[in-house]
């Protein structure tokens, strides 16, 4: 078993010098001449659900309800936002 080790421990240290003295091989790496497109879908603004309206900020409701297109929303109270976003999901759905 010791001779084993021997002959192990013999390899390792050959293998470092050489590791040490030989040069890595690093391929280029292609050059590409035309910039990459990238094609970005636009996604449709996604629609809360109805626990995730009911938790909104008066802020986060008033521009939530602004981007689903209910004008003046700065003017109505949160609640009343809240309620008429719900009612407006309902209404999408039939």
């Amino acid at each position: 078993m010791g001779m084993l080790l021997y002959m192990m421990e013999t390899q390792n240290k050959n293998n470092k010098a050489e590791g040490a003295t030989k040069e890595k091989e690093v391929a280029p790496k292609p050059v590409s001449k035309e910039p990459e497109v990238v094609e970005v879908e636009q996604e449709q603004p996604k629609k809360a659900t109805r626990a995730e309206i009911m938790k909104m900020t008066v802020a986060a409701v008033r521009a939530y309800a602004e981007e689903q297109g209910i004008e003046g929303a700065n003017a109505i109270s949160g609640a009343e936002l809240k309620r008429m976003l719900v009612n407006k999901m309902f209404e999408d759905e039939e």
